[in-house]
């Protein structure tokens, strides 16, 4: 063992948060682990060491408090951050449903039209301050309306989250200061924060009535209410600013972003990554545990220093510069694990739609200084004068863009509820039956365009949403619905009880996927039940005449959906079903769309189905020559699709040998045979459970993993994936 490096600087004096960069590398240069007399803590400084820390969660433990001081750690003590296992995976479980992407689908429309208006009256000013009148917008007009307070709780929050903040660092003057602010954000949760002061439907709201539900511990609701108020506002925020001023700083990226939109999302997670809106939460240790050589004690407290890692140069080249070509999935800015930011896809939604907004708008962008907010945890800017110059070319519609102005289906008003009726149910494929709805009081149901979508609310309480399938037509919806073993309430509740004649309660159609107008050929490509939007673009663009070729991929005919009506429809001879499923030999068969792309120019693809499907069509589509902006893909709900082959899995720790049925998790073999898995969203969107593997090769369906992780086939997502060679050996 040799010495740890010491850093005798103060991290929460106010010369260290104006300008952190040059200790951070500075500690960096020391060592992968560094000592903190001025806190009495450990530091890990790189991004290897940060992230093995989070994702180790048993050894570095969270439920002894995240701060920097011994008093934060207690104050703060129990929330979604501050906890471990059953509570922690309780109150995350609880938090984490409407904030998925599924569930955030009917709110993408109104983030869109708010930013739309928001960049278009920011124009009409001669000047504006960057975090008040634009990164402030969207939380405060439309998170702040989600999490569902009264009017003095919604004006209170800002300040509430910023003492938090304050006390999850150290108890210097800011965070004394602020336990008088924390004092009376727990007296206004207790005392107001009650169910009939809350907005219906709201997310606070909602925190009652899981407690009535009994899925939800009625102790810990106000925790739950306090981490929708905490954590919601000042990160995106943070986020938000940075961006724009990383645009205005470097207007070439600005340019690049403009003429390839499809960047939108790497240019947001770069943000995300300079700013690291937390810059560190702490961790204890639960053992004695060795890190880069340096042996830490049981019960020390460690600091993750996101920032620092997120500059980390054996990471990130160039690490202080920004640029939109990175890898969005490598940064810790969301940290990782099991404890990985609730509110990303939230966050992420929010920035993307300002970016949409500006691109056909804003030709360029000017920021002038900013000042630092000084805040114990959160970097954030003050102000940051900025001012916006119109775009006088006509510019094309960037996909998110092009779907809050395709939402014009349905009624005027998207909280209607529409009733229908079952008037038929049949098998359409293996494990897929098709419901066929009619109007329940004789009114005829709005009319939809190809791609739309309803949201099914469920007798159970879920929420799921459903492609219209089949021929558009008003006087019927169509939906298929896949059986999945481990479903989180959908589908095995409608396989099991949906019968004809029941009423059912759905939204009206919303359309976030929509068939556009295009010049050239168009694409069509189905990964099984992905089959169910692209099969209404398929009879409008029949009915409209244009060319088109709709492509079904399915393991066998047995899985494909509306098999023998696909024979019967007039444009039979414009669809190719191919089977594809994993070899035999523990060699992955290879998808092949290039040579299907016969007609690149002018055309337009459009794809769904599970997540590697989508990514490999959509990159050799643009391999083929079909223009990056002209690919559109739809994703599918939160539900986790586990169909596939039977497979042979070996727990080599466990010694023990299992099968895997098809359409059954690894997950859920696991845990039957009492193996032990800690797992928390069981959708694949927060890394808890990635496991080692020792031999064989995962069928990646994950969305945690970086492209570069996948394809060395190191971990595997158990509660999601599966396997594509005969046999896969875990270390568990």
């Amino acid at each position: 063992m040799t010495s740890i490096p010491v850093f005798d600087q103060d991290l929460f004096a106010d010369d260290f948060i104006r300008d952190p960069y040059p200790g951070y590398a500075a500690m960096r240069d020391l060592g992968a682990v560094v000592w903190l007399p001025t806190l009495g803590n450990y530091a890990l400084t790189r991004h290897r060491e940060v992230q093995a820390a989070l994702r180790d969660h048993t050894t570095f433990i969270s439920r002894c408090g995240v701060a920097a001081d011994q008093f934060g750690c207690d104050f703060l003590q129990g929330n979604t951050v501050a906890s471990d296992g059953d509570r922690h995976t309780e109150l995350r479980r609880a938090m984490a449903a409407p904030m998925l992407p599924g569930e955030l689908g009917h709110i993408k429309s109104a983030v869109q039209n708010a930013a739309d208006q928001l960049i278009d009256d920011l124009l009409s000013r001669d000047q504006f301050d960057v975090v008040t009148d634009l990164a402030q917008h969207l939380p405060l007009t439309i998170v702040r309306e989600m999490v569902g307070l009264p009017n003095f709780g919604q004006q209170r929050m800002l300040q509430w989250a910023a003492a938090a903040f304050d006390v999850l660092g150290v108890q210097n003057e800011r965070g004394r200061d602020a336990l008088a602010t924390i004092a009376d954000m727990r007296s206004f949760i207790e005392q107001d924060a009650t169910r009939e002061n809350l907005r219906p439907g709201s997310w606070t709201r909602r925190v009652h009535e899981l407690v009535d539900q009994q899925r939800l511990a009625a102790e810990l609701a106000p925790f739950a209410i306090r981490d929708y108020i905490n954590p919601s506002l000042d990160t995106t925020i943070s986020a938000t600013a940075e961006l724009i001023f990383q645009l205005a700083a470097n207007p070439q990226q600005w340019q690049q972003l403009k003429q390839q939109p499809e960047l939108i999302n790497r240019a947001v997670n770069e943000a995300i990554r300079l700013a690291t809106p937390i810059r560190s939460f702490s961790r204890h240790t639960s053992t004695d545990t060795t890190i880069a050589g340096h042996q830490i004690k049981k019960g020390s407290r460690v600091m993750m220093l996101f920032a620092c890692a997120n500059r980390d140069e054996r990471v990130f080249s160039n690490p202080d510069q920004f640029d939109i070509t990175r890898n969005p999935r490598k940064h810790l800015g969301f940290g990782s694990g099991v404890h990985m930011c609730v509110g990303m896809h939230l966050a992420q939604l929010e920035m993307e739609a300002l970016l949409h907004a500006m691109i056909s708008r804003v030709a360029s962008l000017t920021t002038e200084t900013p000042t630092i907010k000084l805040n114990n945890t959160i970097r954030a800017y003050a102000t940051l004068p900025c001012r916006f110059e119109r775009e006088q070319r006509s510019l094309p519609v960037s996909s998110i863009a092009s779907d809050s102005a395709a939402e014009q289906h349905g009624t005027d008003d998207t909280n209607t509820m529409i009733y229908g009726q079952i008037n038929k149910r049949y098998v359409v494929a293996k494990n897929i039956i098709c419901l066929e709805l009619t109007p329940h009081n004789g009114t005829a149901f709005p009319p939809y365009d190809a791609g739309a979508h309803i949201s099914l609310q469920l007798p159970n309480g879920h929420t799921r949403q459903y492609s219209l399938t089949g021929a558009p037509e008003p006087e019927r919806y169509r939906i298929a619905i896949l059986k999945t073993a481990d479903s989180l309430g959908g589908s095995q509740w409608l396989h099991q009880h949906a019968s004809a004649g029941d009423v059912l309660q759905f939204s009206p159609p919303r359309n976030f996927f929509p068939l556009l107008e295009h010049s050239g050929h168009v694409y069509l490509f189905a990964g099984g039940i992905g089959l169910t939007p692209l099969l209404s673009m398929a009879w409008a663009l029949h009915r409209a005449q244009r060319n088109f070729t709709l492509h079904i991929y399915v393991r066998s005919t047995d899985h494909l959906p509306f098999r023998d009506d696909l024979q019967q429809w007039p444009f039979q001879q414009q669809v190719i079903v191919h089977e594809h499923k994993p070899a035999d030999n523990n060699t992955p068969q290879t998808l092949n769309i290039e040579p299907l792309i016969y007609t690149p120019a002018n055309a337009a693809l459009y794809v769904c189905g599970p997540q590697g499907f989508m990514e490999t069509v959509t990159a050799q589509a643009c391999n083929a020559g079909i223009a990056a902006q002209s690919v559109y893909r739809e994703h599918f709900s939160a539900e986790i699709d586990p169909d596939g082959d039977a497979f042979t899995l070996i727990a080599r720790r466990s010694g023990k040998t299992l099968q895997v049925p098809a359409n059954t998790t690894i997950l859920s073999v696991l845990t039957d045979a009492g193996i032990a898995v800690e797992t928390s969203c069981e959708n694949g969107v927060c890394g808890s459970c990635l496991t080692n593997v020792l031999e064989g090769t995962p069928e990646h369906r994950d969305m945690v993993q970086t492209d570069s992780e996948k394809s060395s086939n190191r971990q595997i997502a158990v509660c999601c994936s599966r396997s594509q060679s005969s046999t896969l050996v875990l270390d568990i």
